[in-house]
């Protein structure tokens, strides 16, 4: 799932997030600088960063935009870990 497919369906952004589009494009800048600011100096499991964090291209939510969608949504639905997987083409480790 991704944020460019699913902003085209504000009804479906709706139902996923809780957000219209305008709202949620209002909200990324802003989670863009916190979201940079606690990964440069913490993992996602919280620990001090030792070295300098890199963006990486490749990885399964490269944009932004498709961090703060997956956030919202499972915030929103609360749904299995399961689905969250399928609906992101991730696998469970």
């Amino acid at each position: 799932m991704k944020y460019d497919k699913v902003r085209k369906n504000p009804a479906q952004l709706l139902s996923l997030t809780g957000f219209t589009v305008e709202e949620f494009e209002a909200f990324l800048p802003t989670f863009k600088n916190k979201w940079e600011e606690y990964h440069s100096h913490y993992t996602l499991r919280g620990k001090v960063r030792e070295r300098i964090s890199y963006g990486r291209k490749a990885g399964l939510l490269p944009l932004i935009s498709d961090k703060l969608l997956f956030i919202l949504s499972y915030l929103k639905n609360n749904p299995l870990q399961e689905y969250h997987g399928v609906a992101y083409g991730m696998t469970q480790p």
